[in-house]
């Protein structure tokens, strides 16, 4: 599977948990981070 697409659709889900306040800017931005690196993604997005 693409990496890409997979990094997009945990984005998606770090973007669903912000809208329900589960979890703030801060640590969405960390775990974007983390996650892309691990991944290997090589697309930047903005939360």
């Amino acid at each position: 599977m693409n990496t890409n697409i997979d990094y997009l659709g945990l984005l998606a889900l770090l973007r669903r948990l912000l809208a329900l306040e589960l979890i703030n800017d801060s640590e969405a931005k960390k775990i974007a981070v983390r996650l892309r690196v691990d991944m290997g993604a090589d697309i930047a997005v903005f939360l």
